[in-house]
């Protein structure tokens, strides 16, 4: 078995936002011969009511949106296999070497990200790829059913209880990590979120944080942090322009 050429991306519709069609659009450019799925709030309810009934009362019962949309990514994966990834990444290169022979990929955050939650190991939920049935995914599903996180702090509620503290958890507690290949943040996620600060703060993006875009295979902006993307689509004009 191998990791099926399918992406999956979320949105709450149909309609996505063009800033974020242009980056699924340079997924689409850089794996023309892949599969592209778009799964959206109705699709993934129905997704769960007719492959996971019994977790179906605990993703209604989410307090948040977000918590129904992380989830949602284990258990299409778990299901289909292929590559999840957040409509805020942008693809600079194919991915195929990166997955080749490979069962389960999934993509550490930047070092910045560590310290400043004192964690030694955080994995990204934005960007995984697996063949389908895994079982790293099996236990991530598992938790999702088992567990239940309360917080003060809305923000580590959602990392703990559905996004990347529970997968970063579920791993290290996993007995398998060799069927399990993490990728170095400098190959899918160079950036930090304050490096995307400094890059919506400048004119033009800083020369270091340049050398990391051009090295790695795709960048994630965290737009959940940005409000002043127009600024941001403008700078990165000329790499867009290219597909």
């Amino acid at each position: 078995m191998s990791i099926p050429k399918i992406i999956h991306q979320t949105w709450k519709d149909n309609d996505v936002p063009g800033h974020f069609l242009i980056f699924s659009n340079t997924w689409k450019e850089y794996h023309r011969d892949w599969t592209f799925i778009l799964w959206t709030d109705a699709m993934n309810r129905t997704f769960i009511q007719e492959n996971y009934p019994a977790f179906l009362t605990i993703y209604d019962s989410y307090p948040e949106n977000i918590q129904r949309v992380d989830a949602i990514r284990y258990f299409i994966l778990l299901k289909h296999g292929g590559v999840y990834i957040d409509l805020d990444f942008e693809c600079l290169e194919n991915i195929e070497p990166l997955l080749e022979g490979k069962q389960c990929v999934l993509g550490e955050e930047p070092e910045e990200h560590c310290l400043i939650h004192n964690k030694k190991l955080i994995i990204s939920n934005a960007f995984m790829a697996s063949e389908a049935n895994h079982l790293f995914f099996h236990s991530i599903c598992d938790e999702l059913e088992r567990s239940s996180y309360d917080s003060h702090h809305p923000n580590n509620m959602v990392l703990e209880s559905t996004g990347s503290f529970m997968i970063t958890r579920v791993y290290n507690n996993y007995d398998y990590k060799n069927d399990v290949t993490l990728l170095k943040s400098n190959i899918i996620s160079p950036l930090s979120s304050n490096e995307v600060q400094q890059i919506l703060n400048n004119d033009v993006i800083p020369s270091e944080i340049q050398d990391k875009i051009d090295t790695a295979y795709a960048v994630h902006y965290y737009w959940g942090t940005w409000w002043k993307y127009k600024t941001f689509l403008r700078q990165r004009q000329s790499a867009f322009s290219k597909l």
